[in-house]
């Protein structure tokens, strides 16, 4: 299926929707565990993840790599916001105190303020808050 707007033109000719059924799937698995063609991958690798099961069969497929960490994006468990996000929140407040640190020292040894925000990224205003 492709998008089409109100005059049935296609959105984007190069983009289509395949819906699948996993569940129909998934009832005949067993017809299908020596198929290795593309869709019967993708449909297996789909159930492992709604399992949360082991991914290590996918792992070394680039695209089902995405899809795994797209994944694990869409789900927002708490684990995941913790170890990925807070990590990221964790480095830049670690960055920014850094950078905080440095221009005191070059407040301290006079530089000029110009200067500071050059090498820093921090703006005027909080240089100047740190006199």
């Amino acid at each position: 299926m492709q998008l089409k707007n109100q005059e049935q033109e296609v959105y984007f000719d190069r983009q289509t929707v395949t819906l699948v059924e996993v569940a129909k799937f998934l009832k005949n698995a067993k017809d299908y565990v020596g198929d290795n063609c593309r869709l019967a991958q993708w449909l297996r690798a789909i159930d492992t993840l709604n399992r949360e099961a082991d991914f290590s069969e996918f792992a070394n497929d680039p695209v089902f790599k995405v899809l795994q960490n797209e994944v694990k994006l869409c789900n927002f468990s708490s684990r995941y916001l913790m170890t990925v996000d807070m990590s990221d929140f964790d480095r830049a407040v670690a960055e920014y105190s850094t950078k905080m640190d440095i221009a005191k020292k070059m407040l301290e040894n006079k530089e000029p303020l110009q200067k500071i925000v050059s090498y820093t990224g921090l703006p005027e205003a909080k240089i100047r808050n740190l006199k």
